[in-house]
């Protein structure tokens, strides 16, 4: 009966593996969860798994160590620009509290979307049909104060890169505008960062809703459509999540969210990190430049004659002939 309840257990808790405050306890099986130990002795051990509080033999418990919440493994920092690194598992729960703050809402005049920062330095990720043909975007932040969350929007917003093939956008909020606001950028996964049935989820603004959380898992890693790959996910995904992020179950980004529900028939997709992090490296290559259609120009429509009438015609050499 403890074997089977560890392994429910481990299957609910394998993928949210530590917070602030927690242990982490290894089963004899060679299972995992964390949990906070409200009691121990030489006979039992007392847990809160946050919905129950579970009673388990002590002579099951194989090990119990501290689980470090904020250990970060930093393995790439691009210049300053991005982190990649291997966070410490924890609840969804808790993972929404730490990186909540760093998803933002994006608009224009002709939509809106999501985005997130990925440095301190004010930069930020969107897709790039999010921003297409735009010049004027706002930044919709939301930070924490004493009476809780307030919206602030950043109006002085510049396009660094873009991306119109893989659908990325990198952009830039003025740090002036945006002084009495701490900035927590996400940290990028190393690698896939999640397997086929990882759980993942979402932070973003569907449908304008904002700060909205949705959870899945991983349907499938290398989804291809056309020539392009993705990550497939049940997680809803919805019209202005475009641009969020998409995270694992140790709160790093495995993707950008791209395309999803309305469209797809309840089906959802990411581009995976490694394109995203292929963009940064060399976003030297998708510089933004007003002067082609692609990178942001809104064309007016030609103007046209008043009169109906048509022109005469000019006279030629071959004419006066």
């Amino acid at each position: 009966m403890i074997k089977r309840f560890a392994a429910f257990a481990a299957l609910i808790f394998a993928s949210h593996l530590s917070a602030v405050g927690f242990d982490r306890l290894t089963f004899q099986n060679g299972t995992e969860i964390v949990a906070e130990i409200l009691k121990q002795d030489d006979d039992f051990i007392v847990l809160d798994l946050g919905f129950e509080v579970l009673k388990i033999p002590s002579d099951q418990v194989l090990t119990i160590e501290k689980a470090d919440s904020d250990a970060v493994e930093v393995s790439k920092a691009g210049n300053g620009l991005f982190t990649v690194g291997k966070l410490s598992a924890a609840p969804v729960m808790e993972l929404v509290k730490r990186y909540g703050d760093s998803v933002v809402m994006v608009k224009t005049p002709s939509g809106l979307g999501s985005g997130f920062f990925i440095s301190e330095s004010g930069y930020l990720i969107t897709n790039y049909h999010v921003i297409e043909r735009e010049t004027a975007i706002t930044v919709s932040i939301f930070h924490k104060t004493e009476t809780g969350y307030e919206r602030k929007e950043l109006k002085k917003v510049k396009i660094i890169a873009l991306h119109p093939v893989r659908d990325l956008a990198l952009l830039q909020i003025d740090q002036e505008e945006a002084a009495d606001v701490s900035i927590k950028p996400v940290v990028l996964a190393e690698g896939d960062g999640v397997d086929v049935g990882s759980l993942v989820f979402a932070i973003g603004n569907p449908l304008g809703l904002e700060r909205s959380v949705s959870q899945g898992i991983v349907s499938s890693r290398t989804r291809s459509i056309g020539y392009l790959r993705f990550i497939q996910t049940d997680a809803a995904i919805n019209p202005g999540n475009s641009g969020g992020p998409l995270f694992n179950s140790r709160g790093e980004v495995i993707g950008v969210a791209c395309a999803g529900h309305a469209m797809f028939a309840g089906l959802a997709f990411g581009i995976p990190v490694q394109e995203l992090i292929s963009f940064l490296e060399n976003k030297e290559t998708y510089l933004y430049d007003a002067s082609f259609p692609q990178n942001g120009v809104k064309y007016l429509a030609p103007p046209y004659r008043d009169s109906q009438e048509q022109p005469e015609p000019t006279k030629t050499e071959s004419s006066e002939k």
